[in-house]
């Protein structure tokens, strides 16, 4: 006996799908910000087992994303967790983790909240990709394998319409083309109508049928699909009292200052190429002692025991620190007091209203920025600065203190 009855996963995720903002807010996506699920299915094929090593592609996605304007999950099938062991699992992706990648864990519906929050996904032939796409959410196949997927199937038309992400040339350039392009595309308009033929009908279906086999009389109210629960923490596999050394670039035009920032223990040994012209930053206090010594700009955060700026000599900075360019003392609100090399200080300070994003190391950057592009000794400044072309502008005023 078989019974068309829909697909109740979907419903829920459909009938959820006003609340993206509580999502959002629940996962910590910040106003601005994207966020990029990576589904990985279980066995060879999935994304996890496609790279070298477990975490090639993750790596890569975390690696060409701008930290502040993008947060990254990793939607792993549970089959993959329960295989290898939660903490295997956790132990390869550690790395990856500590630079803010998210990882719920199997045992919640944290995935269904991410798909209805995501603003892209990168995935493979696991049922996350089908979903998404059902939902509108613009995708490329980072694996696929062909020979695990029936023909002629609708997930086997996705794998002949998706993209496929290619390792040669950069992410994000690739999902923004991604994101044009389905917007409107008609192949996955009529794709998106085979995913069930009862589209909001399973929860009368399935219930009308276990009632039948009881022989039990259904119940008065109706039958309908339950939200997708708001996740209760945010995944996060953990969270460092140091700040994590960064590559910074700034491009300044016209009164305004753009800045990206990528984890730099993630770069590979050669300068990627949305590396160039960057600076990197550090926190003084880094355990990893080789980002401190070659960062150009260094932080102290407020509450470090040497936090004094009088006691500052360059002297014992150029001595412990040779890459050193300028030392950023942290101050409330976001600001900072810059140390530079030749002697001159400077106060930066955000004024009006701040976005969420603005902190001391990106004021900090943008010092950097303006005393290497100024001839001689760097005067003040007074710039709209952002953290990606559509992103909120914040003012920042930079002069003696």
């Amino acid at each position: 006996m078989s019974v068309v009855a829909g697909d109740p996963c979907f419903d829920r995720l459909r009938v959820s799908t006003p609340f993206r903002e509580n999502y959002r807010q629940a996962l910590g996506i910040r106003p601005g910000q994207k966020l990029i699920v990576v589904s990985s299915t279980w066995g060879r094929g999935s994304i996890l087992a496609s790279g070298e090593s477990e975490t090639d592609v993750l790596r890569r996605v975390l690696a060409e994303l701008p930290v502040d304007e993008y947060r990254v999950l990793a939607a792993v099938h549970c089959n993959a967790w329960y295989g290898h062991g939660a903490w295997q699992l956790q132990s390869w992706l550690a790395p990856l983790t500590e630079h803010g990648l998210l990882l719920p864990v199997p045992d919640t519906e944290t995935w269904k909240a991410a798909l209805l929050a995501a603003d892209g996904i990168l995935g493979d032939h696991g049922s996350l990709t089908m979903y998404g796409i059902a939902l509108g959410v613009p995708a490329v196949l980072g694996s696929f394998a062909e020979s695990k997927v029936a023909p002629h199937s609708p997930m086997a038309r996705l794998g002949k319409i998706l993209p496929r992400f290619s390792a040669h040339r950069p992410l994000l350039p690739q999902i923004e083309k991604a994101a044009a392009v389905q917007q409107d595309s008609a192949e996955l308009r009529q794709l998106r109508a085979t995913v069930t033929s009862r589209p909001g009908e399973s929860a009368v279906l399935l219930r009308r049928l276990f009632y039948e086999w009881l022989e039990l009389p259904e119940p008065v109210a109706p039958a309908r699909s339950r939200l997708v629960p708001v996740p209760s923490t945010v995944p996060v596999g953990y969270s460092s009292p140091a700040q994590r050394p960064v590559y910074a670039s700034v491009a300044s035009e016209k009164g305004r200052a753009t800045v990206r920032r990528y984890p730099a223990p993630l770069q590979r040994r050669t300068m990627e190429r949305h590396l160039s012209g960057a600076h990197l930053v550090a926190d003084i206090d880094d355990p990893d002692a080789g980002w401190p010594r070659s960062a150009d700009v260094l932080l102290m955060p407020l509450g470090r025991p040497h936090h004094v700026a009088g006691t500052v000599s360059w002297e014992a900075i150029a001595a412990l620190y040779p890459g050193c360019a300028l030392l950023a003392l942290e101050e409330p609100e976001g600001g900072c007091l810059a140390l530079l090399r030749d002697g001159v200080r400077l106060r930066a300070r955000w004024e009006g209203r701040r976005p969420s994003w603005t902190s001391s190391a990106i004021a900090a950057s943008v010092i950097h920025d303006h005393a290497m592009s100024t001839v001689g000794s760097p005067g003040a400044l007074r710039v709209e600065v952002a953290i990606g072309a559509e992103a909120e502008t914040g003012l920042l005023v930079v002069d003696a203190p």
